[in-house]
Protein backbone atom coordinates (compact mmCIF):
# COMPACT_ATOMS: atom_id res chain seq x y z
CA UNK A 1 0.00 0.00 0.00
CA UNK A 2 1.64 3.58 -0.84
CA UNK A 3 2.23 6.26 1.58
CA UNK A 4 -0.77 8.33 1.96
CA UNK A 5 -2.43 11.38 3.46
CA UNK A 6 -4.16 11.46 6.35
CA UNK A 7 -6.14 13.13 9.11
CA UNK A 8 -3.71 13.56 12.08
CA UNK A 9 -5.33 12.15 15.49
CA UNK A 10 -8.98 12.49 13.91
CA UNK A 11 -9.85 16.14 15.50
CA UNK A 12 -12.19 18.21 13.98
CA UNK A 13 -10.74 21.33 12.15
CA UNK A 14 -11.34 24.69 12.63
CA UNK A 15 -13.68 26.10 10.59
CA UNK A 16 -12.66 27.07 6.78
CA UNK A 17 -8.69 25.85 7.53
CA UNK A 18 -7.41 22.62 6.49
CA UNK A 19 -6.46 19.65 8.18
CA UNK A 20 -2.75 19.28 9.11
CA UNK A 21 -1.17 16.67 6.99
CA UNK A 22 1.48 14.23 7.30
CA UNK A 23 2.78 11.82 4.68
CA UNK A 24 2.33 8.31 6.13
CA UNK A 25 4.81 5.54 5.45
CA UNK A 26 3.72 2.64 4.18
CA UNK A 27 0.98 0.57 6.40
CA UNK A 28 2.34 -2.54 7.82
CA UNK A 29 -1.30 -3.35 9.36
CA UNK A 30 -2.46 -2.53 5.68
CA UNK A 31 -2.94 -6.54 4.65
CA UNK A 32 -4.88 -6.73 8.43
CA UNK A 33 -7.18 -3.73 8.41
CA UNK A 34 -10.07 -2.03 6.06
CA UNK A 35 -7.89 0.67 3.84
CA UNK A 36 -10.97 3.04 4.23
CA UNK A 37 -9.74 3.39 7.67
CA UNK A 38 -7.20 6.56 8.70
CA UNK A 39 -4.24 5.97 10.05
CA UNK A 40 -1.63 8.30 11.39
CA UNK A 41 2.25 7.22 12.12
CA UNK A 42 3.18 8.90 15.37
CA UNK A 43 7.14 7.81 16.13
CA UNK A 44 6.51 4.96 13.85
CA UNK A 45 3.86 3.99 16.20
CA UNK A 46 0.59 3.66 13.78
CA UNK A 47 -3.15 4.77 15.49
CA UNK A 48 -6.27 3.37 13.52
CA UNK A 49 -8.88 6.29 13.78
CA UNK A 50 -12.43 6.16 12.96
CA UNK A 51 -12.62 8.63 10.05
CA UNK A 52 -13.38 6.65 7.03
CA UNK A 53 -11.10 7.97 4.11
CA UNK A 54 -12.52 7.87 0.86
CA UNK A 55 -10.87 7.42 -2.20
CA UNK A 56 -12.27 9.94 -5.10
CA UNK A 57 -11.38 10.67 -9.06
CA UNK A 58 -12.29 13.60 -10.27
CA UNK A 59 -12.32 13.19 -13.97
CA UNK A 60 -12.59 15.94 -16.45
CA UNK A 61 -14.23 14.22 -19.41
CA UNK A 62 -12.45 14.39 -23.44
CA UNK A 63 -14.48 16.77 -26.18
CA UNK A 64 -16.29 15.14 -29.02
CA UNK A 65 -14.50 13.27 -31.47
CA UNK A 66 -15.64 15.27 -34.26
CA UNK A 67 -15.38 18.20 -32.11
CA UNK A 68 -13.67 21.43 -34.26
CA UNK A 69 -13.67 23.61 -31.18
CA UNK A 70 -11.32 26.42 -30.24
CA UNK A 71 -9.18 23.88 -29.06
CA UNK A 72 -6.06 25.19 -30.78
CA UNK A 73 -6.81 28.55 -29.21
CA UNK A 74 -7.07 27.42 -25.60
CA UNK A 75 -6.94 24.55 -23.22
CA UNK A 76 -7.58 25.42 -19.67
CA UNK A 77 -6.70 24.00 -16.81
CA UNK A 78 -9.87 21.86 -15.45
CA UNK A 79 -10.54 24.74 -12.15
CA UNK A 80 -14.10 23.40 -11.84
CA UNK A 81 -12.22 19.81 -10.63
CA UNK A 82 -9.20 21.67 -8.80
CA UNK A 83 -11.96 23.60 -6.76
CA UNK A 84 -13.94 20.89 -5.49
CA UNK A 85 -11.02 18.83 -4.89
CA UNK A 86 -9.54 21.68 -2.68
CA UNK A 87 -12.50 21.07 -0.23
CA UNK A 88 -11.79 17.11 -0.01
CA UNK A 89 -8.51 16.60 -0.64
CA UNK A 90 -6.81 16.98 3.55
CA UNK A 91 -9.11 14.41 4.40
CA UNK A 92 -9.27 11.91 1.83
CA UNK A 93 -7.31 10.49 -1.04
CA UNK A 94 -7.68 12.70 -4.05
CA UNK A 95 -6.96 12.00 -7.97
CA UNK A 96 -7.18 14.07 -11.04
CA UNK A 97 -7.67 12.29 -14.61
CA UNK A 98 -7.65 14.88 -17.34
CA UNK A 99 -8.97 13.40 -20.47
CA UNK A 100 -8.07 15.98 -22.91
CA UNK A 101 -4.69 15.42 -22.42
CA UNK A 102 -4.91 11.28 -21.24
CA UNK A 103 -8.09 10.47 -23.40
CA UNK A 104 -7.85 6.40 -23.16
CA UNK A 105 -6.87 6.92 -19.09
CA UNK A 106 -9.61 5.91 -17.55
CA UNK A 107 -9.61 2.10 -16.73
CA UNK A 108 -6.19 1.71 -16.36
CA UNK A 109 -6.19 4.29 -13.50
CA UNK A 110 -9.80 3.40 -12.00
CA UNK A 111 -8.31 -0.02 -11.47
CA UNK A 112 -5.16 1.11 -10.41
CA UNK A 113 -6.74 3.33 -7.90
CA UNK A 114 -9.56 1.80 -6.95
CA UNK A 115 -11.90 4.69 -6.20
CA UNK A 116 -14.84 4.96 -4.26
CA UNK A 117 -16.30 7.81 -5.85
CA UNK A 118 -15.71 8.69 -9.73
CA UNK A 119 -17.05 12.64 -10.04
CA UNK A 120 -17.11 14.15 -13.36
CA UNK A 121 -18.05 18.37 -14.39
CA UNK A 122 -19.01 18.96 -18.35
CA UNK A 123 -19.96 21.68 -20.58
CA UNK A 124 -23.06 20.98 -22.82
CA UNK A 125 -20.55 19.74 -25.59
CA UNK A 126 -19.00 17.43 -23.51
CA UNK A 127 -22.49 15.36 -21.84
CA UNK A 128 -22.29 12.30 -23.65
CA UNK A 129 -18.61 12.05 -23.17
CA UNK A 130 -19.06 12.56 -19.25
CA UNK A 131 -22.04 9.79 -19.04
CA UNK A 132 -19.79 7.90 -21.16
CA UNK A 133 -17.18 8.11 -18.06
CA UNK A 134 -19.80 7.42 -15.80
CA UNK A 135 -21.24 4.43 -17.28
CA UNK A 136 -17.71 3.16 -18.04
CA UNK A 137 -16.63 3.00 -14.21
CA UNK A 138 -20.46 2.03 -13.24
CA UNK A 139 -19.10 -1.12 -16.11
CA UNK A 140 -15.98 -1.42 -13.94
CA UNK A 141 -17.26 -1.58 -10.84
CA UNK A 142 -20.86 -1.52 -9.59
CA UNK A 143 -20.34 -0.49 -6.14
CA UNK A 144 -18.76 2.67 -7.12
CA UNK A 145 -20.34 5.69 -6.19
CA UNK A 146 -20.84 8.61 -9.26
CA UNK A 147 -21.15 12.06 -9.01
CA UNK A 148 -21.62 14.75 -11.69
CA UNK A 149 -21.97 18.95 -11.31
CA UNK A 150 -21.34 21.82 -13.35
CA UNK A 151 -23.52 24.52 -15.23
CA UNK A 152 -25.04 22.29 -17.65
CA UNK A 153 -25.54 19.36 -15.18
CA UNK A 154 -27.65 21.94 -13.06
CA UNK A 155 -29.07 23.60 -15.37
CA UNK A 156 -30.62 20.70 -16.89
CA UNK A 157 -30.24 17.50 -14.59
CA UNK A 158 -32.32 15.26 -16.36
CA UNK A 159 -30.16 14.88 -18.78
CA UNK A 160 -28.06 12.77 -16.12
CA UNK A 161 -31.06 10.97 -14.28
CA UNK A 162 -29.95 7.06 -15.50
CA UNK A 163 -29.06 4.31 -14.09
CA UNK A 164 -24.83 4.84 -14.00
CA UNK A 165 -25.48 8.06 -12.08
CA UNK A 166 -26.44 8.10 -8.09
CA UNK A 167 -25.65 11.67 -7.47
CA UNK A 168 -26.33 14.96 -9.03
CA UNK A 169 -24.20 18.22 -7.67
CA UNK A 170 -26.88 21.46 -8.64
CA UNK A 171 -25.33 24.74 -8.43
CA UNK A 172 -22.48 26.11 -6.45
CA UNK A 173 -20.33 22.72 -5.90
CA UNK A 174 -17.64 23.28 -3.05
CA UNK A 175 -19.93 22.93 0.04
CA UNK A 176 -22.62 20.15 -1.33
CA UNK A 177 -19.45 18.14 -2.70
CA UNK A 178 -17.82 18.32 1.17
CA UNK A 179 -21.20 16.98 2.60
CA UNK A 180 -21.65 14.55 0.07
CA UNK A 181 -18.33 12.98 1.20
CA UNK A 182 -18.55 13.38 4.87
CA UNK A 183 -22.07 11.82 4.42
CA UNK A 184 -20.98 8.93 2.44
CA UNK A 185 -17.59 8.47 5.27
CA UNK A 186 -20.31 8.50 7.73
CA UNK A 187 -22.54 5.59 6.20
CA UNK A 188 -20.07 3.36 4.91
CA UNK A 189 -19.69 0.60 4.43
CA UNK A 190 -23.47 0.39 4.43
CA UNK A 191 -25.31 2.29 1.65
CA UNK A 192 -25.99 6.16 1.98
CA UNK A 193 -29.67 6.01 1.31
CA UNK A 194 -32.17 8.68 3.31
CA UNK A 195 -28.91 10.33 4.58
CA UNK A 196 -28.36 11.93 1.57
CA UNK A 197 -32.05 13.28 2.10
CA UNK A 198 -29.83 16.02 4.19
CA UNK A 199 -27.64 17.47 2.07
CA UNK A 200 -28.67 20.37 0.49
CA UNK A 201 -27.92 21.11 -3.40
CA UNK A 202 -28.06 17.68 -4.44
CA UNK A 203 -30.17 15.26 -6.30
CA UNK A 204 -30.13 11.61 -5.82
CA UNK A 205 -31.02 8.04 -6.74
CA UNK A 206 -32.70 5.51 -4.82
CA UNK A 207 -31.90 1.35 -4.80
CA UNK A 208 -35.20 1.55 -6.85
CA UNK A 209 -34.48 4.45 -8.88
CA UNK A 210 -36.48 7.31 -7.94
CA UNK A 211 -34.73 10.39 -7.54
CA UNK A 212 -34.89 13.14 -5.20
CA UNK A 213 -34.43 16.80 -5.30
CA UNK A 214 -32.68 17.97 -1.79
CA UNK A 215 -33.49 21.49 -0.96
CA UNK A 216 -31.74 24.39 -2.54
CA UNK A 217 -28.44 25.11 -1.66
CA UNK A 218 -27.28 28.98 -1.02
CA UNK A 219 -24.96 30.40 -2.22
CA UNK A 220 -21.76 31.29 -0.10
CA UNK A 221 -22.28 34.39 1.26
CA UNK A 222 -18.06 34.94 0.97
CA UNK A 223 -16.02 33.47 -1.59
CA UNK A 224 -12.97 34.45 0.17
CA UNK A 225 -13.52 31.06 2.53
CA UNK A 226 -13.11 28.91 -0.95
CA UNK A 227 -9.50 27.17 -0.42
CA UNK A 228 -7.17 27.67 -3.10
CA UNK A 229 -7.15 25.54 -6.24
CA UNK A 230 -5.83 22.12 -5.27
CA UNK A 231 -3.76 22.79 -8.46
CA UNK A 232 -1.56 19.78 -7.37
CA UNK A 233 -4.20 17.37 -8.72
CA UNK A 234 -3.16 18.19 -11.90
CA UNK A 235 0.26 19.38 -11.75
CA UNK A 236 1.61 16.61 -13.94
CA UNK A 237 -0.37 18.20 -16.75
CA UNK A 238 0.41 21.69 -15.86
CA UNK A 239 3.21 21.87 -18.24
CA UNK A 240 0.47 21.53 -21.30
CA UNK A 241 -2.43 23.88 -20.98
CA UNK A 242 -2.29 27.30 -22.55
CA UNK A 243 -4.05 29.94 -23.67
CA UNK A 244 -3.55 31.52 -27.37
CA UNK A 245 0.20 31.89 -27.41
CA UNK A 246 0.82 31.33 -23.75
CA UNK A 247 2.49 27.92 -22.48
CA UNK A 248 2.17 27.63 -19.40
CA UNK A 249 -1.19 28.84 -18.58
CA UNK A 250 -2.67 29.59 -15.30
CA UNK A 251 -6.08 30.35 -14.65
CA UNK A 252 -7.44 32.63 -11.74
CA UNK A 253 -11.53 33.10 -11.16
CA UNK A 254 -11.95 35.65 -8.46
CA UNK A 255 -16.07 36.59 -8.92
CA UNK A 256 -19.10 34.20 -9.47
CA UNK A 257 -21.70 35.88 -11.29
CA UNK A 258 -22.47 38.61 -13.97
CA UNK A 259 -24.47 42.09 -13.05
CA UNK A 260 -25.72 41.54 -16.53
CA UNK A 261 -28.31 39.72 -18.54
CA UNK A 262 -27.07 38.66 -22.06
CA UNK A 263 -29.55 36.58 -23.40
CA UNK A 264 -27.07 33.66 -24.69
CA UNK A 265 -25.08 33.34 -21.58
CA UNK A 266 -26.00 31.18 -18.50
CA UNK A 267 -23.45 32.29 -15.96
CA UNK A 268 -26.37 34.80 -14.25
CA UNK A 269 -28.70 32.59 -13.96
CA UNK A 270 -26.72 29.77 -12.56
CA UNK A 271 -25.26 32.40 -9.58
CA UNK A 272 -29.22 33.47 -9.71
CA UNK A 273 -28.78 36.81 -10.68
CA UNK A 274 -26.16 37.52 -7.88
CA UNK A 275 -22.35 38.64 -8.22
CA UNK A 276 -19.86 37.91 -5.63
CA UNK A 277 -16.25 39.22 -5.58
CA UNK A 278 -13.05 37.85 -3.47
CA UNK A 279 -11.19 40.58 -1.76
CA UNK A 280 -8.06 42.05 -3.27
CA UNK A 281 -6.04 40.65 -0.85
CA UNK A 282 -7.49 37.39 -1.65
CA UNK A 283 -6.79 38.09 -5.39
CA UNK A 284 -3.01 38.17 -4.78
CA UNK A 285 -2.34 35.93 -2.38
CA UNK A 286 -3.66 33.08 -4.78
CA UNK A 287 -2.05 35.18 -7.65
CA UNK A 288 1.36 34.67 -5.61
CA UNK A 289 1.43 31.23 -5.44
CA UNK A 290 0.76 30.53 -9.26
CA UNK A 291 3.69 29.28 -10.84
CA UNK A 292 3.08 30.16 -14.90
CA UNK A 293 4.33 33.21 -16.17
CA UNK A 294 1.11 33.65 -17.83
CA UNK A 295 -1.92 33.84 -15.99
CA UNK A 296 -5.68 34.82 -16.99
CA UNK A 297 -8.12 35.83 -14.69
CA UNK A 298 -11.37 33.91 -15.99
CA UNK A 299 -13.97 35.64 -14.66
CA UNK A 300 -17.05 36.80 -16.80
CA UNK A 301 -15.89 40.62 -16.39
CA UNK A 302 -12.95 41.16 -14.20
CA UNK A 303 -13.45 44.95 -14.22
CA UNK A 304 -16.62 44.88 -12.78
CA UNK A 305 -15.82 46.04 -9.78
CA UNK A 306 -13.52 48.96 -10.37
CA UNK A 307 -12.36 50.02 -7.04
CA UNK A 308 -11.14 46.33 -6.48
CA UNK A 309 -9.58 45.95 -9.97
CA UNK A 310 -7.15 49.59 -9.03
CA UNK A 311 -6.76 47.51 -5.29
CA UNK A 312 -5.68 44.71 -6.93
CA UNK A 313 -3.11 46.45 -9.01
CA UNK A 314 -1.37 48.32 -6.10
CA UNK A 315 -1.41 44.95 -4.08
CA UNK A 316 0.71 43.19 -7.57
CA UNK A 317 2.77 46.42 -7.34
CA UNK A 318 3.58 46.18 -3.64
CA UNK A 319 4.40 42.49 -3.74
CA UNK A 320 6.53 43.02 -7.22
CA UNK A 321 4.69 40.90 -8.90
CA UNK A 322 5.73 40.21 -12.39
CA UNK A 323 3.68 37.97 -14.30
CA UNK A 324 1.62 38.17 -18.31
CA UNK A 325 -2.24 38.96 -18.11
CA UNK A 326 -4.67 38.17 -19.59
CA UNK A 327 -8.35 38.76 -18.45
CA UNK A 328 -12.08 39.25 -19.98
CA UNK A 329 -13.78 42.59 -19.78
CA UNK A 330 -16.95 44.56 -21.21
CA UNK A 331 -16.42 47.75 -23.27
CA UNK A 332 -18.42 49.68 -21.46
CA UNK A 333 -16.14 49.29 -18.80
CA UNK A 334 -13.43 49.97 -20.63
CA UNK A 335 -14.52 53.10 -22.50
CA UNK A 336 -15.05 54.94 -19.35
CA UNK A 337 -11.90 53.72 -17.58
CA UNK A 338 -9.15 54.03 -19.69
CA UNK A 339 -6.74 54.90 -17.05
CA UNK A 340 -7.75 51.70 -15.13
CA UNK A 341 -6.33 49.50 -18.36
CA UNK A 342 -3.54 51.93 -18.65
CA UNK A 343 -2.49 51.14 -15.38
CA UNK A 344 -2.78 47.91 -15.98
CA UNK A 345 -1.04 47.75 -18.81
CA UNK A 346 2.41 49.05 -16.98
CA UNK A 347 2.11 45.54 -14.52
CA UNK A 348 1.76 43.10 -18.10
CA UNK A 349 -1.69 43.00 -19.08
CA UNK A 350 -1.42 41.63 -22.51
CA UNK A 351 -4.66 40.14 -24.04
CA UNK A 352 -8.55 41.20 -23.27
CA UNK A 353 -11.00 38.53 -24.54
CA UNK A 354 -13.71 40.88 -25.01
CA UNK A 355 -17.26 40.55 -26.50
CA UNK A 356 -18.18 43.05 -29.09
CA UNK A 357 -20.30 40.90 -30.23
CA UNK A 358 -21.71 42.46 -33.27
CA UNK A 359 -21.13 45.62 -36.22
CA UNK A 360 -24.31 47.50 -35.64
CA UNK A 361 -26.49 48.41 -32.57
CA UNK A 362 -29.68 46.19 -33.86
CA UNK A 363 -27.75 42.90 -33.18
CA UNK A 364 -25.97 44.08 -30.28
CA UNK A 365 -29.18 45.31 -28.93
CA UNK A 366 -30.98 41.60 -30.06
CA UNK A 367 -28.43 39.81 -27.56
CA UNK A 368 -29.50 42.19 -24.72
CA UNK A 369 -26.01 42.85 -24.79
CA UNK A 370 -26.30 45.87 -22.62
CA UNK A 371 -23.74 48.38 -24.18
CA UNK A 372 -23.22 50.46 -27.80
CA UNK A 373 -21.26 49.91 -30.56
CA UNK A 374 -19.92 53.68 -29.92
CA UNK A 375 -18.46 52.08 -26.71
CA UNK A 376 -17.42 49.26 -28.29
CA UNK A 377 -15.45 51.06 -30.52
CA UNK A 378 -13.98 53.86 -27.99
CA UNK A 379 -12.52 50.23 -26.17
CA UNK A 380 -10.82 48.89 -29.15
CA UNK A 381 -9.22 52.31 -29.91
CA UNK A 382 -7.94 52.57 -26.10
CA UNK A 383 -6.73 48.80 -26.22
CA UNK A 384 -4.88 49.69 -29.66
CA UNK A 385 -3.30 52.46 -28.32
CA UNK A 386 -1.79 50.76 -25.12
CA UNK A 387 -0.71 48.03 -27.52
CA UNK A 388 -3.04 45.75 -25.46
CA UNK A 389 -4.15 42.67 -27.91
CA UNK A 390 -7.66 42.42 -28.39
CA UNK A 391 -9.12 38.79 -28.91
CA UNK A 392 -12.85 40.17 -30.15
CA UNK A 393 -15.62 37.68 -29.77
CA UNK A 394 -18.56 38.31 -32.40
CA UNK A 395 -21.85 36.51 -32.57
CA UNK A 396 -23.21 35.34 -35.60
CA UNK A 397 -26.64 34.76 -36.13
CA UNK A 398 -27.77 31.71 -38.26
CA UNK A 399 -30.04 34.10 -39.87
CA UNK A 400 -27.17 36.07 -41.42
CA UNK A 401 -27.35 36.49 -45.56
CA UNK A 402 -24.27 36.94 -47.42
CA UNK A 403 -24.40 41.10 -46.69
CA UNK A 404 -24.53 40.56 -42.94
CA UNK A 405 -21.49 38.36 -43.52
CA UNK A 406 -19.48 40.67 -45.65
CA UNK A 407 -20.63 43.51 -43.48
CA UNK A 408 -18.74 41.92 -40.26
CA UNK A 409 -15.99 40.92 -42.31
CA UNK A 410 -15.43 44.35 -43.51
CA UNK A 411 -15.95 45.54 -39.92
CA UNK A 412 -13.01 43.56 -38.01
CA UNK A 413 -10.48 43.82 -40.38
CA UNK A 414 -11.56 48.23 -40.16
CA UNK A 415 -11.01 48.03 -36.95
CA UNK A 416 -7.86 45.88 -36.15
CA UNK A 417 -9.09 43.16 -33.99
CA UNK A 418 -6.03 40.72 -34.87
CA UNK A 419 -7.50 37.94 -32.74
CA UNK A 420 -11.10 37.61 -33.27
CA UNK A 421 -13.20 34.95 -32.19
CA UNK A 422 -16.47 34.46 -34.35
CA UNK A 423 -19.04 32.07 -32.46
CA UNK A 424 -22.74 31.07 -34.38
CA UNK A 425 -25.59 32.32 -31.91
CA UNK A 426 -26.38 28.72 -29.92
CA UNK A 427 -29.10 28.73 -27.29
CA UNK A 428 -27.28 26.87 -24.72
CA UNK A 429 -30.07 25.19 -21.71
CA UNK A 430 -30.42 27.36 -18.87
CA UNK A 431 -30.28 30.80 -20.93
CA UNK A 432 -33.28 32.98 -22.48
CA UNK A 433 -32.54 32.62 -25.51
CA UNK A 434 -32.84 28.72 -25.35
CA UNK A 435 -36.06 29.74 -23.53
CA UNK A 436 -37.30 31.95 -26.50
CA UNK A 437 -36.32 29.50 -29.39
CA UNK A 438 -35.44 26.15 -28.28
CA UNK A 439 -38.80 25.14 -30.28
CA UNK A 440 -36.63 26.19 -33.50
CA UNK A 441 -33.56 23.50 -33.02
CA UNK A 442 -32.65 21.80 -35.56
CA UNK A 443 -31.40 19.47 -33.60
CA UNK A 444 -30.66 18.40 -30.26
CA UNK A 445 -27.74 16.76 -30.32
CA UNK A 446 -25.40 18.57 -27.62
CA UNK A 447 -22.02 17.73 -29.92
CA UNK A 448 -23.41 20.95 -32.14
CA UNK A 449 -23.73 23.26 -28.95
CA UNK A 450 -19.84 23.96 -29.47
CA UNK A 451 -20.93 27.74 -30.66
CA UNK A 452 -19.04 26.73 -34.35
CA UNK A 453 -22.39 24.46 -35.46
CA UNK A 454 -25.50 26.55 -36.13
CA UNK A 455 -28.51 24.10 -34.04
CA UNK A 456 -30.91 26.74 -35.34
CA UNK A 457 -32.38 27.27 -38.96
CA UNK A 458 -29.93 29.06 -41.23
CA UNK A 459 -31.31 31.29 -44.11
CA UNK A 460 -28.72 30.73 -46.47
CA UNK A 461 -28.05 26.75 -47.38
CA UNK A 462 -26.20 24.87 -43.85
CA UNK A 463 -23.35 24.67 -46.72
CA UNK A 464 -22.79 28.09 -47.90
CA UNK A 465 -23.88 29.49 -44.51
CA UNK A 466 -20.33 27.45 -43.35
CA UNK A 467 -18.50 28.62 -46.33
CA UNK A 468 -19.37 32.16 -45.35
CA UNK A 469 -18.77 31.55 -41.64
CA UNK A 470 -15.26 29.89 -42.55
CA UNK A 471 -14.24 32.99 -44.35
CA UNK A 472 -14.52 34.84 -41.60
CA UNK A 473 -11.27 33.77 -40.74
CA UNK A 474 -9.35 34.18 -43.34
CA UNK A 475 -8.10 37.43 -44.20
CA UNK A 476 -8.96 38.75 -47.50
CA UNK A 477 -5.51 40.17 -47.38
CA UNK A 478 -2.30 37.24 -47.67
CA UNK A 479 0.42 39.62 -46.33
CA UNK A 480 -1.77 40.59 -42.90
CA UNK A 481 -0.16 37.73 -40.75
CA UNK A 482 3.26 39.67 -42.03
CA UNK A 483 2.33 42.41 -41.16
CA UNK A 484 1.50 41.71 -37.88
CA UNK A 485 4.80 40.72 -37.70
CA UNK A 486 6.61 44.11 -39.27
CA UNK A 487 4.43 46.47 -36.80
CA UNK A 488 5.96 44.33 -33.53
CA UNK A 489 1.94 42.74 -32.86
CA UNK A 490 3.58 39.51 -32.55
CA UNK A 491 6.02 37.33 -32.56
CA UNK A 492 6.98 34.35 -35.95
CA UNK A 493 6.54 31.95 -33.47
CA UNK A 494 2.77 33.69 -32.85
CA UNK A 495 1.93 34.45 -35.78
CA UNK A 496 2.61 30.43 -36.98
CA UNK A 497 0.40 29.37 -34.75
CA UNK A 498 -2.22 31.99 -35.72
CA UNK A 499 -2.11 30.66 -39.37
CA UNK A 500 -2.51 27.02 -38.21
CA UNK A 501 -5.88 28.10 -36.29
CA UNK A 502 -6.84 30.41 -38.78
CA UNK A 503 -6.15 27.50 -41.73
CA UNK A 504 -8.43 25.15 -38.77
CA UNK A 505 -11.26 27.20 -38.48
CA UNK A 506 -11.44 28.91 -42.25
CA UNK A 507 -11.66 25.24 -43.64
CA UNK A 508 -15.75 24.91 -43.92
CA UNK A 509 -15.54 21.36 -44.52
CA UNK A 510 -14.18 20.81 -40.72
CA UNK A 511 -18.17 22.01 -39.39
CA UNK A 512 -19.93 20.20 -42.11
CA UNK A 513 -18.05 16.91 -41.06
CA UNK A 514 -19.48 17.46 -37.68
CA UNK A 515 -23.17 17.98 -38.54
CA UNK A 516 -22.19 14.25 -40.94
CA UNK A 517 -21.15 12.98 -37.39
CA UNK A 518 -25.12 13.37 -35.54
CA UNK A 519 -26.74 12.85 -38.95
CA UNK A 520 -27.78 15.75 -39.75
CA UNK A 521 -28.59 16.75 -43.49
CA UNK A 522 -27.06 19.36 -45.39
CA UNK A 523 -30.19 20.13 -46.49
CA UNK A 524 -31.82 21.12 -43.49
CA UNK A 525 -31.86 25.14 -43.49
Amino acid sequence: MPGRRVRVLGLPAPRGLPWPQVECPPNPLASALPRRYHCVALSSVWILLGAVCVRILLVQPPPPPDYVGFRRTALPEPMALECIGAVVCADHDVQLLDMRLDPAALEETFNAFQPDVVAVTCLTTEVYNAQDVLKQVKGLRPGVFTVVGGLHASLLPTDFQHAYVDAIVIGEGEATFRELIETLGRTWPDLPGEALGGVSGLAWRNEGGTWTFNRHRALLESIDAIPLPARHLAARYASQYFFLFDQPHACIATSRGCPFRCNFCSVWKFYHKRCRYMSAERVVDELETVEPHAVSFVDDNFLAHVPRAWKILELIKERGIEKAYGMQARTDTISKHPDLLAAWREVGLETVLIGFEAATQEQLDAVAKGATIEQNERAMDILTRLGVHMWGAFIVDPQFTREDFRQLKTYREEKGVIYPQFTVLTPLPGTDLYEQRKHELVTTDYRLFDALHAVLPTRLPREEFYKEFAALYRPDNPGLVYDWISSGSITMERARKAREILMELGNYENFLRGERAVGLSAATH
